[in-house]
């Protein structure tokens, strides 16, 4: 099983001078007095890999299933939501980056009782198969080399040289 540390999205980089930083302390004053102003969360999730599949877990308490956007650009898996309160509202957004394994075509996403679980089926290149010695004749080498039979001397069939 493997567990990974949620990203701490809600912070900005260092600033790199003196101005960005007081910029970034009053950025709250501008807000309108009647509206609260919009706090972000990040989800514990859990991440578990087998042989055929990863599992993605991401615990959503709160969160109603219509506020949900699951979306998937090349091998980006983007999660995003929000969860509405009286005291306001807090939205969150998680990126993962999918291996190269994983086939897209076939995710599954299943959200029930506050928890997010994703199936996410790996592709049949990546799953380890043995691969079958042939001693018969058939597939692509009978093809390649035609009638001939592997080690057959050809020079006695090529007098032109």
């Amino acid at each position: 099983m493997r567990i990974l540390t949620p990203y701490m999205t809600n912070r900005r980089p260092f600033a790199t001078d003196l101005f960005d930083e007081v910029e970034r302390m009053f950025e709250g004053f501008a807000a309108p007095a009647n509206t609260t102003p919009e706090r972000r969360f990040t989800p514990a999730f859990e991440v578990n890999e087998t042989e055929e599949h990863f599992l993605l877990a991401v615990d959503l308490p709160g969160i109603k299933k219509e506020d949900l956007k699951i979306e998937q650009n090349e091998n980006v898996l983007s999660i995003s939501g929000e969860r509405k309160r009286s005291t306001g509202s807090e939205s969150f957004m998680k990126r993962f980056t999918l291996p190269n394994t994983v086939d897209v075509e076939k995710i599954e996403a299943h959200y029930a009782d506050g928890v997010l679980n994703m199936y996410l089926p790996k592709a049949a290149v990546a799953k380890p198969r043995n691969i079958e010695i042939q001693s018969k004749s058939g597939g692509f080498f009978e093809k390649l080399i035609g009638s001939k039979k592997v080690g057959e001397d050809t020079s006695s069939t090529d007098s032109t040289h």
